[in-house]
């Protein structure tokens, strides 16, 4: 059985410019519609504002510039040289998720934006990279 991140990312390589931007695309709506869902969700609990859904599709799209070009694997490669660095290794990509949410969606509260911070970033491990490849997979290339 093939992991969700190889079949979602069948295809994409730098060698491979046209699928490497539909497959950014297509991760960008898809984790849009999906963060733009637990957002709303929080944000009905927790928020008595309002939540402009493009700046989920924005947050989707760094996201996806990140996994593709490798970013946290960098900056884990600079935490792994600093004493204890390893420690926050584990605790980055939840950092990032939180900064990230905390930048585009900042009238939230900050617990409400921990706990939606962990739940994007188990989703966008698991369901975005699945839910891309299926919908990758409708696209004839």
């Amino acid at each position: 059985m093939a992991d969700p991140f190889s079949s979602a990312l069948a295809g994409l390589s730098f060698a491979n410019p046209v699928g490497l931007v539909i497959g950014v695309i297509l991760s960008t709506i898809v984790g849009g519609i999906v963060i733009l869902i637990i957002v709303e969700i929080f944000a009905k609990k927790f928020s008595s504002g309002s939540i402009s859904p493009k700046n989920a599709f924005i947050v989707a799209l760094i996201v996806s510039l990140i996994n593709i070009f490798g970013i946290m694997g960098l900056l884990g490669g600079f935490l792994a040289m600093i004493p204890f660095g390893s420690i926050l290794l584990f605790a980055l990509p939840v950092l990032v998720w939180f900064g990230l949410l905390k930048v585009f969606f900042g009238e939230m509260e900050l617990l409400p934006l921990l706990i939606m911070s962990v739940v994007c970033y188990f989703v966008s491990i698991y369901v975005m990279p699945t839910l891309t490849g299926i919908v990758r997979g409708f696209i004839p290339l």
